[in-house]
């Protein structure tokens, strides 16, 4: 989500989640509507690896050339993708894991003054 826009809960998203993954989805108000799934926990920007990882490991590179038009844009968010290695991508996940170690934890509460 960028700029404050929603994300995508309308009915048609969620039955189209609900089809294709029933009970693994994490999402605002998902169990609401289906009964089943995980809502998504309030609060918990970094708990996610893009929140915590992709987008910091990406801006620098795709901010530094300054691009001027959309297609710059794209094409420099392509090259910064393509330079995140795999070992990297390999870290975050235990990373992640620690991270919902720690929500469990705290029984789905705020958890704060905590290094990962």
């Amino acid at each position: 989500m960028q700029d404050g826009a929603r994300q995508h809960r309308t009915e048609k998203v969620l039955r189209f989640l609900d089809e294709y993954f029933g009970n693994r989805v994490i999402a605002l108000d998902y169990p609401k509507f289906t009964d089943t799934g995980i809502d998504w926990p309030p609060y918990s920007p970094d708990l996610t690896p893009c929140d915590y990882f992709l987008w910091d490991a990406l801006k620098d590179t795709v901010y530094e050339n300054h691009s001027s038009t959309l297609d710059e844009l794209e094409s420099a968010i392509c090259v910064a993708c393509k330079s995140i290695s795999v070992k990297s991508l390999k870290d975050v996940m235990p990373n992640f894991i620690l991270r919902l170690r720690h929500l469990i934890f705290s029984n789905g509460e705020y958890f704060e003054n905590i290094v990962f």
